[in-house]
């Protein structure tokens, strides 16, 4: 029977014999009230531990049944500057804590309350500040179940149900939750130096070919550890208001997470992507000495030139797209994972335009569409489909049949985009027809073949004419490049079906060249 004790001044020093750290508990403050162990027991007061003082307040209504292993009731409270914590429900003592009641967890920085603890945090990134967690509670020993919950990190808010088991190899988080907005930007790794804002193409020449010009972006060299997938395993199931990952928006989704023995699997079953829709599936392995990804997805009726702006600064592309990809890499950092990416894909674009050059009438006149330096700023080239497959080996992306499908206008190409080298080089063969058939017309139309080159580094593409393929796909066959330019330029149209004079003489094939090109 204890009427009033108090502890003033009080200090304990202990040694951690794991890791020979010594500790400190100081300055404590304590006052207790115990008039029976049947009677309710008040013990409040203060501590200092590794600097900070920590207020304590604790009350249980029947210390003898608490011993018991009996539930009772119990009121805690636990309050220093990085954290805040109470607790209100009933709780018994056998051989371990139960008890079950209602939590209210507040951390101002997440990162500061683990340096306090010391497990300095040093992940990557702004992220890790205020955590706050309340709902219901069960306690059994080292796992810990939560119902009703309501939590919210950093700007990240969400309810559900979590649950944590601490008492095996690893602790193990499983869990359902709605949340807002999922901004994974804060977490990440600073990006290199900030994309300038994109150049205009330039008819001809620009920065030398495969360059760099000044002050374009660059991938990142910063570390990238997924080492610490191995601290836990994890089974989630998350339901997003949308997702942010650097510039690139999803909009509502559904995530199922795995994290076991540092392989973390992420699908998106359920995805709304710049007005369409996806699904993809993610694997990342911390387990490996060097860290490894993988990516599959299947997108379907996304705008283009958003999400590739987005994705990877470049919007010369609009349209509504459908595309699957499958890839691979490895690496310590983006620039290393950029390098090593290894994969497939397909890719249809579908009524959209190619901004900053204007293909059909690069064809029907190529010195005006390649001399005119203002002309790129606003000619677009419109198409009813384009679209191909590629490989990705090393980072460098090959295709070999890309095709274009307009009225008036066919478009093969192929060519490679080096990404490490963040540049492009591609040959296009646009062709001059006939037909007003668009998506789904006829691929191989006859007509007049303008061979186009386009390289340079994304932030400064350059179109120039490949005036000796020209030359010689009209060697190869006069005859039917001059008849496939007949209503297309001046002087050279067939009016003898209409009229009873004679056929025109078919003109040489070197005036027909130097009316193609304007003069």
């Amino acid at each position: 029977q204890l009427g009033d004790v108090r502890l003033v001044g009080g200090r304990v020093a202990y040694s951690d014999a794991r890791t020979g750290v010594p500790h400190v508990i100081d300055d404590i403050n304590m006052s207790v009230s115990l008039p029976s162990l049947t009677s309710p027991m008040a013990a409040k007061g203060s501590l200092v531990w590794n600097k900070e003082k920590i207020a304590l307040l604790l009350g249980l209504s029947n210390p003898n049944a608490f011993l018991a292993g009996k539930k009772t009731d119990i009121n805690t409270r636990i309050e220093a500057a990085p954290v805040k914590f109470t607790f209100k429900g009933s709780a018994a003592q056998a051989g371990k804590i139960k008890a079950d009641g209602d939590l209210d967890l507040d951390v101002p920085s997440i990162r500061k309350l683990a340096s306090w603890v010391g497990a300095k945090l040093d992940a990557p990134g702004s992220g890790y500040g205020p955590l706050k967690i309340a709902g219901k509670v069960d306690v059994n020993g080292n796992r810990y179940a939560f119902r009703d919950a309501k939590l919210s990190v950093d700007a990240i808010t969400g309810a559900g149900e979590v649950a944590f088991d601490g008492g095996g190899r690893k602790p193990v988080i499983t869990g359902k939750l709605t949340l807002g907005m999922l901004d994974v930007n804060p977490y990440l790794p600073p990006e290199g130096k900030a994309a300038t804002p994109q150049a205009t193409p330039k008819p001809v020449g620009g920065t030398a070919r495969g360059g760099k010009s000044p002050g374009a972006s660059d991938w990142s060299d910063d570390s990238i550890d997924l080492s610490g997938l191995r601290a836990a395993d994890a089974q989630f199931d998350l339901s997003v208001a949308g997702i942010l990952v650097r510039k690139i928006k999803i909009g509502a989704a559904n995530l199922k997470l795995s994290l076991k023995d540092g392989v973390l699997v992420t699908d998106l079953t359920r995805m709304a992507l710049y007005g369409g829709t996806g699904k993809a599936r993610l694997m990342a392995n911390g387990a490996a000495r060097i860290s490894q990804i993988s990516l599959n997805f299947d997108l379907a009726n996304f705008q283009a030139r958003p999400f590739m702006g987005d994705a990877m600064d470049f919007d010369r592309i609009e349209g509504a797209a459908n595309a699957d990809m499958s890839i691979t890499t490895r690496g310590r950092s983006q620039r290393d994972l950029v390098s090593a990416l290894g994969g497939a894909g397909k890719v249809k674009f579908l009524n959209g335009a190619i901004r900053g050059i204007n293909l059909a009438a690069m064809a029907r006149n190529v010195a005006s569409a390649f001399l005119d330096s203002s002309a790129s700023e606003t000619q677009k080239t419109d198409f009813a489909e384009l679209g191909g497959t590629f490989s990705i080996t090393r980072g460098v992306l090959t295709n070999n049949d890309l095709l274009l499908k307009s009225p008036l206008l066919r478009l093969m190409g192929k060519g490679k985009i080096d990404l490490p080298k963040r540049t492009l080089n591609y040959r296009f063969e646009p062709k001059v027809v006939a037909s007003i058939s668009g998506q789904g017309g006829e691929a191989d139309v006859r007509g007049v073949t303008v061979p186009v080159l386009v390289d340079g580094p994304w932030d400064d593409i350059s179109f120039a004419p490949d005036l000796a393929g020209m030359i010689g796909n009209v060697a190869k066959d006069p005859v039917k490049a001059i008849g496939s330019l007949k209503n297309l330029v001046p002087g050279l149209s067939d009016d003898s079906k209409s009229s009873s004079s004679p056929q025109p003489k078919l003109p040489d094939p070197g005036d027909a060249l130097k009316k193609l090109f304007g003069r």
